[in-house]
């Protein structure tokens, strides 16, 4: 028997690619709901050489709401399984795996397999799992598209509270514009009342030119806000989601990998 055979090299690598799928969304969500959008290489924590553990990021997202306790323990199943076969070399089936696991961790196992279905049937198990996977992938993908919802709901909410006040401006301007014409083109033959439409006037076009001014200053501010990712993350606690986002496309498994079910 060749050490390939012997070792099962093709389910170990079978369930690495799994991890390798997992951890590398799993980090791209965490950093997407704490708003890190530069360069992750540039991450102390999230680069390739970052000092967080997967186990690690797990549990964050956990805390901070992202992450059910359950997901977070279909999320803490898959690693267990990947770091037995990963890491012991006698672990080179399910068999061999779910014996040295306690019952705890084999009962939540059995939950991924199908009605009438064994542990005791390998290609049983090796179908678990990757449904297993198949369900994290999704809670990841899942999570991701409500994050993306949500800032988008909060930028359209900024904008639309930002496009009032400026409709507002515009109204209260167009309106004295109004009232500032009528003045001009009345024929006051009191003298009394033409001086009164006279100093009316002039308050007119002193508010008309406080109106403009102000109405500046609204549309740059509003310009350099919403151009700002730091102003916004600051405030708001949310950032534009960046063009090069992962595309969920991006995550499919290839079809030879896939188990036999």
């Amino acid at each position: 028997m060749s050490i390939e055979k012997q070792l099962n090299i093709e389910l170990r690598s079978r369930i690495l690619e799994y991890s390798l799928f997992i951890e590398s969304s799993i980090n791209d969500l965490l950093l997407l709901n704490l708003g890190l959008f530069s360069d992750k290489r540039k991450t102390k924590l999230f680069s390739n050489k970052g000092k967080i553990s997967f186990q690690n990021k797990v549990d964050l997202l956990n805390d901070i709401g992202i992450l059910s306790n359950k997901e977070n323990s279909d999320f803490e199943l898959l690693m267990i399984i990947r770091n037995k076969f990963m890491h012991d070399i006698e672990c080179d089936s399910f068999q061999t795996l779910l014996n040295q696991l306690d019952n705890g961790i084999v009962n939540r196992f059995k939950i991924f397999l199908e009605d009438g279905q064994q542990t005791s049937n390998e290609e049983a198990c090796t179908s678990a799992c990757y449904r297993l996977f198949q369900k994290n992938l999704k809670v990841i993908k899942d999570k991701t598209n409500a994050n993306k919802a949500a800032i988008n709901k909060k930028h359209e909410f900024f904008q639309i509270q930002n496009e009032q006040k400026l409709f507002y401006i515009d109204f209260i301007n167009d309106l004295i514009n109004e009232v500032s014409k009528a003045t001009e083109n009345s024929e006051l033959e009191n003298p009394k009342v033409a001086i009164l439409g006279i100093e009316l006037l002039q308050i007119l076009e002193r508010t008309i030119h406080k109106l403009n001014i102000q109405s500046e200053i609204e549309k740059k501010n509003h310009e350099d806000f919403f151009n700002s990712e730091d102003n916004i993350k600051s405030i708001f606690g949310i950032k534009r989601e960046p063009q090069n986002w992962p595309k969920w496309e991006d995550f499919k498994l290839p079809e030879i990998n896939k188990p036999k079910i």
